[in-house]
């Protein structure tokens, strides 16, 4: 669809310029007539025509050859007209505005040497054109009209005027169109990159996303020293959801649960789905703090009523946190969150794990009624 668009946009700018001659070439038409000037009034309308053709029917795929037509035509009128009316009539002037368009020729198929060598020798057979219709013509041949002062000043200014806001209409249009395909191309990039570095099911950032964040958030700790933490949290038993209730069960925890925690965790942090069950929190400030948000998280998830279809399913999460410290790196980070998340799993799930020594989580807690203990190990 977009390819069809774009040739479309192309097609329909190129056969522009030719509707434009042809208005042209009546309008040269009408007023060859009205000074009864030779031979000058049929040919304009034979350009005419030709021009109003090839606007009907041009496209990039016969570039070549309607490029090539146009010119011919263009070269003839300027030759005729000088002849009949001497060089000051500045219809070779419509030489010039024919350099503008042969780019479009970037637009096709043909190879990279043909172009350069189409642009080339197209852009030296209108400079020697122009030059012998407005330099050499007048030397060897006596114009075959006489026309008023009047009317020889109408026709220049007519002519100068047409090709100049040709000229300017070729340019301004195919710089548009350039522009508006380069438009085109930087927004369809840029969705690709959103689409590639978000989550489809629950609109997250994804693991490529996330690493560009924590590579941010990594150097401007490394400026500023101002800390933040890194934690993992894995679903706990995710694979009985799935088993027992469906993957489209399985999908609806996935995406309310990281509806919930989006909605715990303060603004400048970030959540992530870093991969099937698992979920990869960002969240500048220390642990301790941060551990908050995130033991806030833990508890929602574990008292919040999961429904589909009218049936109840009950999940828990256990989480794994480290804070940034002098030498680790992102990677070192998340391993070392990772770590964590997996002594909470060996001592039981459902917890938060953070730190070298500390534990938080609802086990611990109904264990001896404090909010800190001794971590476990791993699942």
């Amino acid at each position: 669809m977009i390819i069809i668009t774009y040739l479309y946009d192309i097609n329909r700018q190129f056969r522009s310029l030719f509707f434009g001659s042809g208005i042209l070439s009546i309008l040269n038409c009408l007023i060859a007539f009205a000074l009864e000037l030779p031979f000058l009034p049929e040919f304009y309308l034979l350009s005419a025509l030709v021009f109003v053709f090839s606007g009907c029917f041009a496209s990039l795929h016969s570039f070549v050859l309607f490029y090539l037509l146009s010119f011919s035509v263009t070269m003839c009128q300027s030759l005729l007209t000088v002849y009949v009316l001497g060089d000051d009539c500045g219809i070779q002037l419509y030489l010039l505005a024919l350099l503008v368009p042969v780019h479009y020729i970037r637009m096709t198929d043909h190879s990279k040497a043909f172009q350069n060598c189409f642009i080339i020798g197209v852009s030296c057979a209108c400079i020697a054109g122009y030059l012998i219709s407005d330099e050499i013509i007048d030397d060897f041949l006596h114009p075959l009209g006489y026309i008023d002062q009047f009317s020889e000043l109408f026709f220049t200014f007519k002519n100068v005027v047409g090709s100049l806001t040709l000229l300017v209409y070729v340019g301004n249009t195919f710089a548009r169109g350039y522009q508006k395909e380069f438009q085109r191309l930087a927004d369809r990039s840029s969705s690709f990159e959103v689409k590639a570095q978000h989550d489809v099911l629950t609109g997250l950032k994804n693991r490529r996303g996330a690493e560009s964040v924590l590579t941010r958030m990594y150097q401007e700790w490394k400026y500023t020293r101002i800390p933040f933490t890194v934690a993992i949290g894995d679903i706990d038993n995710f694979k009985q959801v799935n088993d027992r209730y469906g993957h489209e069960a399985g999908d609806m925890v996935l995406v309310d649960l990281s509806r919930l925690a989006q909605g715990k965790l303060p603004g400048n942090a970030m959540i992530c789905r870093w991969g099937g069950e698992e979920f990869l929190f960002a969240i500048p400030g220390k642990l301790e703090q941060t551990c908050f948000y995130l033991e806030e998280i833990r508890k929602t998830v574990e008292n919040h009523p999961f429904l589909y279809e009218g049936s109840l399913c009950r999940v828990t999460i256990t989480i794994g946190a480290a804070q940034s410290c002098q030498g680790d790196s992102p990677q070192e980070l998340i391993r070392k969150a990772d770590q964590q998340m997996y002594e909470g799993k060996r001592a039981g799930r459902n917890q938060l794990v953070y730190g070298d020594s500390e534990r938080k989580g609802k086990k611990q807690n109904e264990k001896d009624g404090s909010a800190l203990g001794v971590s476990g190990g791993p699942e």
